[in-house]
């Protein structure tokens, strides 16, 4: 990584939550880590499966104290010292012939049991790079971008026709608590449903819906799940209880059996559900949005691999009710005044069956959404083996 994250006297509230005033140097610095996953799958019918997950990490977000952005994070970061833990559990059973349903124990994402319309993409281990590159924001809206993903609850999959399929689900992040403000119904939640819909081979069309509410405590709030800037992570600061309405568009087309494009556009309208003496009153709202558009390349120089483009806008607040009633130099209503933009190259050599290298580049233009920062460009190469 390589950059220089400056904050101008407009943008004091960002600076006081990432970086010193007038700016620090990024920690620029070559890494050496690692990701273990043992999926042990069973059944008992030939129909349904029992899947569950172990897994170590010692991957430390490039975030926070690092970049200072969560815009450079990578697919797989998470860092539990490579302790071993049960890193997801859960039951999926047919009803009939046209539903699936997902019983979530620990670990539960949307990301893991819905179309997330980034066919090439979208893997932790084989797609994308970057944290942003997988796929829409609206797929973590019960994230709150923990390392520990604790997600538990009921999806299902319900296909109407040939064609089409109805998607939905609910996902607790504190189920196990039985304290006031926890637990599978009194916590931070999110819901999402999705209609998709897959008239031929070549094409995938969704409209997906989630909302999500986050109590605001133990920095709970991640309205964008971890993607973009501060603001759009937490608009009404990290303790003030938060709702959101979350709405996305996510489409894929395969060009030939050598280009697959894919994008998507989503808007999200945070709501306060507080009011607090920070100049947050109980419905404040704001307004954020993003989008990107991906390339894929399958068996790019020889069958196996792949080239991936990726470009897009990272969350961003557009307006937002909460701030002063009288603005200063040294204070604003937490909107972004500026663009960022992510650009990404990658390139999947696959060696054999089990082990592929994957080199490549995430550019952040004017990361934070603050034009004065200095562009952040992280090189990484990740090798997969999967057995």
């Amino acid at each position: 990584m390589s950059g220089f994250l400056h904050n101008s006297a407009r943008e004091a509230a960002r600076a006081n939550e990432y970086t010193a005033s007038g700016g620090r140097r990024l920690q620029d610095n070559a890494i050496f880590s690692d990701r273990i996953r043992l999926n042990l799958i069973s059944s008992f019918t030939g129909k349904d499966q029992l899947f569950t997950r172990l897994e170590a990490n010692n991957t430390i977000a490039f975030s926070g104290a690092v970049t200072g952005t969560n815009m450079t994070r990578v697919s797989w970061d998470g860092n539990n010292d490579n302790t071993i833990v049960l890193g997801k559990l859960y039951y999926r059973f047919p009803v009939g012939d046209k539903i699936n349903v997902i019983v979530d124990a620990i670990g539960g994402e949307f990301y893991d049991n819905f179309n997330t319309i980034n066919p090439l993409l979208s893997s932790t281990p084989i797609g994308s790079l970057s944290r942003f590159g997988r796929f829409s924001p609206i797929y973590r809206a019960s994230n709150t971008g923990s390392a520990s993903n604790t997600g538990s609850g009921v999806s299902a999959i319900f296909k109407l026709s040939d064609a089409i399929t109805l998607s939905g689900g609910y996902l607790a992040r504190r189920a196990n608590d039985p304290s006031a403000g926890a637990g599978l119904f009194d916590g931070s939640y999110g819901a999402l449903a999705q209609l998709a819909f897959q008239p031929n081979q070549n094409l995938t069309l969704a409209l997906s819906y989630a909302h999500s509410y986050f109590t605001g405590s133990n920095n709970d709030v991640s309205v964008s799940g971890a993607y973009g800037s501060v603001f759009a992570n937490t608009p009404f600061c990290a303790g003030v209880a938060t709702s959101a309405n979350h709405y996305g568009i996510e489409t894929s087309y395969r060009f030939n059996p050598q280009l697959v494009l894919s994008g998507w556009v989503g808007y999200t309208q945070a709501i306060a559900e507080v009011s607090s003496g920070a100049n947050v009153n109980r419905g404040d709202k704001a307004d954020i949005w993003n989008w990107a558009v991906t390339l894929a390349f399958p068996d790019l120089g020889k069958k196996g691999n792949l080239g991936g483009l990726i470009f897009g806008q990272p969350p961003k607040v557009t307006s937002n009710d909460f701030g002063p009633a009288v603005l200063t130099p040294t204070s604003n209503r937490r909107e972004d005044s500026d663009t960022s933009f992510h650009l990404e190259g990658l390139y999947r050599y696959q060696v054999n069956n089990n082990i592929s290298i994957t080199p490549g580049l995430i550019v952040i233009f004017n990361p934070e959404q603050n034009s004065n920062n200095d562009t952040i460009y992280t090189g990484v190469v990740r090798t997969t083996f999967r057995f």
